[in-house]
């Protein structure tokens, strides 16, 4: 005879907590989370001094600069700036970067 799973025995925290993200609603609330988080990651602490926003949406990554000459420098590197994130980020989330 099977032994019946013993469904409300317990279980590592760790797992209850995979379970959890695991679930659709917060599965994409984590991963807007990860993806707004890799620009500070990638682009490093100097950039990020200039960074007043990043948002994620629709596959476009909206990131506000409160410099312009910064603003102005990093348009010319949108593409590898897209690539390099995507790397990071392990799949392509971000189709594009909008700086504002």
């Amino acid at each position: 005879m099977k032994k019946a799973k013993n469904k409300f025995g317990t279980k590592p925290l760790k797992e209850v907590l995979k379970e959890v993200v695991a679930q659709r609603p917060l599965q994409k609330g984590v991963q807007n989370v990860r993806i707004c988080n890799s620009w500070e990651e990638v682009m490093g602490a100097h950039i990020k001094q200039y960074t007043e926003q990043v948002r994620f949406s629709h596959n476009i990554l909206y990131v506000s600069l409160r410099s312009a000459p910064l603003r102005t420098e990093l348009s010319y590197q949108l593409e590898l700036i897209t690539e390099r994130l995507n790397n990071h980020l392990g799949e392509s989330f971000i189709r594009k970067v909008v700086l504002n």
